[in-house]
């Protein structure tokens, strides 16, 4: 049975896109400076002196300048008696003789380097661009979440800003720090700037909201975790910094983390520090939704320690990171550490200051917003080691600022059509347009919200809904099947063999991609058996549309808005094919508890040997350790919906069967339990083989 209570090890080892636009620059009103040709001058009273200065002359009168001040390299400062549209002016300027160039007269900002003690022990400043970020903003009075082993509240460059909050430890509203590791995190993220002392944090005019999670020894439970971070949501916390984690996934956790996601709040977790220990997936830095953080060092590289996967969303500073401390002998200190227990306060640090200067944003915003903001580093685009990449806090902000941020998504996808030249997609915006002769179409620059797709041809009509965020990272893909039926008989009929992909002569169909390493992953032949069609789309079970494929035991459902494994869902087969018999598995007998045998209250039904051993033996391979647990038994085959019965197979034998939500089990004697023909029986019913 899996074990909802397990220890998450804190994560901290030794304490010791295209670029976007620039923020606009304020420009000085009624000024401009204008660049002259050699031989042409203006005098104090703005007369122009050159061999054509007549239409020069005019136009500046006309615009009302009154002033001219000489700045070297035979430029000028213009300063005109009203105020004018400026970049209207600039273009006539432009097309003057004896004008070079004309330009507003910007400002110019101080970088704030703050006066912090310590600051130059913190490399990672410079690394994210925090000095010309300051010169933006500082922070505003936003709530940051420490869930760790508490926070110090007389350290003096947190204190006055540590709020009231909880020891889910000990149960208790004293959470102050016992080990050192909370404040230190806290102080990443938050430490007050330019006071003088200690370190500059990411952002100075945060709030601290500590929940202390872990003990002394930097552990903590699920129970304890998931309370704090509901406690932290219903406390009004905007965002929650986790840096710890464990290699298994828990329900309770998964459920709190989804209570704080639904309420707006963003989660931000170290990726973990345990690529030497098998670079398993940490949680709950792995759950979708959770901005997962690996760790970089000074050359700009992932660290050895470093959690690497699919589900990293941002690399940020995390070795040898200076910053506060608490320590049993000392007090209040500072001191270095590495891990990605480090990093992962300065992506929190930096969601802040986004929220900072476009409080509007939801979660989902922010987090892309830091992620359009990254210094891309490893392979191009987004990769296993830096996510999108590794963070820059000027850039984040520069992002943040940009007027057109909410109004850069984009929809595609392919219609299948036996009428494509007269098949319409359009949008509930307003917009429409036209599938190309492969049946792609594609939807630019929309803005965020809720949109209705809906393609009509000859063929059909049909309907499909989508969010989006706004920004340039939401991309929808949504692909339609107008003629299920034709598109389904056609993905059944075999194909030649081709190159790139895999190909299985037996049934005359390939395997690639996404669904070609699922399938490897999680059993091959001896599971899910060959596959008996080429991928397509089909409405599934809920109602959406999907990329699909059939095998001979199985069928394969991508959803690929999940994060792996869950991105492939398997259907459920024997429901399905009994609905298809006609079979209501409601309906069927049910049974009390039988001794040896493992009991199904869900569904009434037991499961006895030959078939326990089977059901205990396979499973989807979730958590890389040997042997299959409870839980992945259930993700691959369900629960039973059917006592053991007996059934005559279409070639006359009969033989001992049992109906599980996603398969069938049967009793073949010598040759042992094999998984029924489930996906070749569905093929069959619905008139494709």
């Amino acid at each position: 049975m899996y074990r909802y209570l397990i220890a998450l090890i804190v994560l901290v080892l030794v304490l010791a896109a295209p670029p976007p636009p620039p923020v606009a620059a304020r420009e000085v009103s009624d000024e401009l400076v204008v660049g002259l040709a050699a031989g042409w001058s203006l005098t104090a009273n703005v007369r122009v002196r050159g061999p054509l200065a007549a239409p020069l002359d005019a136009l500046l009168a006309q615009a009302g300048a009154q002033e001219a001040q000489a700045i070297g390299g035979n430029a000028y400062l213009l300063r005109f008696a009203r105020s004018f549209d400026t970049h209207a002016l600039i273009r006539r300027l432009h097309s003057t003789p004896g004008v070079v160039y004309a330009e507003p007269n910007r400002e110019r900002r101080l970088l704030r380097v703050p006066n912090d003690e310590g600051s130059e022990r913190q490399w990672s400043l410079a690394v994210i661009q925090a000095f010309d970020a300051w010169s933006v903003t500082t922070g505003g009075d936003i709530i940051i979440a420490i869930l760790d082993t508490g926070v110090s509240p007389s350290h003096p460059d947190l204190s006055g800003r540590v709020l009231s909050g909880f020891d889910f430890v000990n149960l208790d509203d004293d959470p102050r720090d016992d080990d050192g590791h909370g404040t230190f995190t806290a102080g990443v993220a938050a430490a007050e700037g330019d006071n003088g002392i200690g370190v500059a944090g990411v952002c100075w005019r945060c709030r601290i909201l500590p929940v202390k999670v872990l003990n002394r020894r930097g552990r903590g439970n699920d129970a304890a975790i998931a309370a704090g971070i509901r406690f932290a949501v219903d406390r009004g916390a905007r965002i929650i910094s986790m840096s710890f984690g464990g290699p298994d996934d828990s329900r309770v956790l998964r459920e709190a983390v989804a209570y704080a996601l639904e309420r707006g709040a963003l989660l931000v977790a170290a990726s973990g520090n345990g690529q030497a220990e098998g670079n398993l997936p940490n949680y709950p830095a792995a759950y979708p939704g959770v901005l997962a953080v690996s760790a970089t060092g000074p050359e700009d590289t992932i660290t050895s320690f470093s959690t690497t996967g699919d589900f990293v969303s941002l690399a940020a500073p995390g070795a040898g990171v200076w910053s506060t401390l608490w320590r049993l002998s000392s007090g209040d200190t500072y001191g270095f550490a590495d891990g990605t227990s480090a990093a992962c306060p300065h992506v929190a640090g930096a969601a802040a200051l986004v929220w900072t200067v476009r409080p509007e944003l939801s979660a989902r915003q922010v987090a892309e917003v830091l992620m359009l903001g990254a210094d891309d580093r490893g392979a191009p685009g987004k990769d296993p080691a830096y996510g999108y990449g590794r963070l820059n806090l000027f850039r984040a902000v520069q992002v943040a600022l940009d007027p057109n941020l909410l109004t850069r998504s984009r929809i595609e996808g392919v219609v299948r059509s036996a009428a494509l030249d007269q098949t319409v997609v359009a949008l509930s915006s307003g917009q429409e347009t036209r599938p190309d002769a492969s049946g792609f179409y594609r939807f630019d620059n929309l803005p965020a919200g809720r949109y209705t797709i809906t393609v009509r041809s000859p063929s059909g009509e049909s309907q499909q809904q989508v969010s989006l965020t706004g920004t340039a990272l939401s991309v929808a893909r949504v692909d339609f099947a107008l003629d299920s039926a034709i598109a389904a008989q056609a993905a059944f009929a075999p194909v030649p063999p081709q190159r790139g992909v895999v190909y299985f002569p037996e049934t005359g169909h390939t395997l690639r991609g996404v669904f070609l390493a699922y399938w490897r992953a999680h059993g091959g032949l001896p599971v899910f058996g060959y596959p008996i069609s080429e991928e397509f789309t089909e409405r599934g079970e809920d109602g959406r549309e999907a990329r699909v494929q059939y095998f001979q035991r199985h069928r394969f459902e991508l959803r690929p808005e999940n994060r792996p494994p869950y991105n492939v869902q398997l259907s459920r087969m024997g429901d399905v094919v009994l609905r298809a018999r006609g079979v209501d598995w409601f309906t069927l007998p049910k049974s009390a508890p039988m001794p040896g045998c493992r009991y199904f209250p869900e569904t009434g039904h037991n499961l006895c040997e030959p078939f326990l051993s089977a059901w205990r033996s396979k499973g989807l391979e979730f958590d890389r350790r040997r042997g299959k647990s409870e839980a992945e038994s259930l993700a691959l085959f369900g629960m039973p919906i059917s006592e053991p019965q007996i059934e005559t197979l279409p070639d006359g034998r009969m033989i001992l069967v049992q109906w599980f939500e996603r398969a069938r089990f049967e009793d073949h004697g010598p040759d042992g339990i094999l998984f029924g023909l489930l996906g070749e029986e569905l093929a069959r019913i619905r008139g494709w083989r």
